[in-house]
């Protein structure tokens, strides 16, 4: 893989601010394109002034179920240039914790699905697509088979999907056959690695740079290529040092064809 075609989650070094020394060394590290998260939060002339720069872009930005319902975010994502907006999961309720979207059954997460799918063409309106992106717990079988994943992108056929693959392998389940039955979906997705499969893989400290875990990436990264994937995207929810992952990520990837 080229380097030129690796990007990079913001979320993975949100704990090393400012902001500009991380831009800095992803810039220098040879990257050019930035995955944001939580734009309706941002500053974005900051953020766009900070992207510029640095020589940066950032096609793709997470933004909570709550924030693509307001219209402020669609006039910030476009000053941002962001082409792809991508939900990374349920709203929490007030009251409610993480945890509590593990427990959503059928009727909730097909809900949901449509409330989602009910923003699809207000963003292709403003020139933007909408996408979901999974955890794991989008891959636990509800009692009738089907997959809360299901439940969400099924309702919709105009919803786009950043798929996440470590966490469909931490929910035990093939990324390819997900890979393949959503490659019309898919537009961008998540590198997520893991030191061993035999550890808790919610567990975030068992995530590795890519390429240092166990998940077979020359594999599974073609059989992305085939989809109409438009993004790859490293990412670790909580690394010891944001800038070694980057660097072994970057070096071990570009081994892979």
């Amino acid at each position: 893989m080229k380097k030129e075609d690796i990007s990079i989650q913001l979320y993975t070094a949100r704990k090393f601010q400012p902001y500009e020394e991380i831009l800095k060394f992803f810039s220098n590290s040879g990257l050019s394109n930035i995955e944001l998260f939580g734009v309706e939060k941002f500053d974005e002339i900051k953020m766009k002034d900070l992207l510029q720069k640095y020589n940066l872009s950032s096609l793709s930005s997470h933004v909570s179920f709550s924030g693509i319902q307001e219209y402020e975010t669609i006039l910030k994502l476009k000053k941002l240039n962001i082409k792809h907006a991508i939900v990374p999961s349920p709203s929490i309720p007030s009251g409610k914790s993480w945890e509590d979207n593990f427990k959503k059954n059928e009727q909730e997460w097909n809900q949901f699905g449509k409330a989602l799918g009910a923003y699809v063409k207000i963003y292709e309106d403003h020139g933007l697509t909408l996408g979901y992106h999974n955890h794991a717990f989008e891959f636990k079988k509800l009692p009738s088979g089907k997959m809360p994943i299901e439940c969400i992108l099924d309702n919709n056929e105009n919803l786009k999907f950043e798929i996440d693959l470590g966490w469909v392998v931490a929910s035990k389940q093939d990324p390819i056959i997900w890979i393949k039955k959503y490659a019309n979906k898919i537009i961008a997705c998540h590198l997520k690695d893991f030191y061993s499969k035999n550890k808790n893989l919610q567990d975030h400290k068992e995530q590795s740079p890519i390429g240092d875990g166990f998940i077979d990436w020359s594999t599974i990264i073609p059989e992305v290529k085939k989809t109409n994937c438009e993004l790859y995207v490293i990412e670790h929810d909580d690394p010891i040092s944001y800038k070694e992952y980057t660097k072994k990520s970057i070096i071990n990837l570009e081994r892979i064809n």
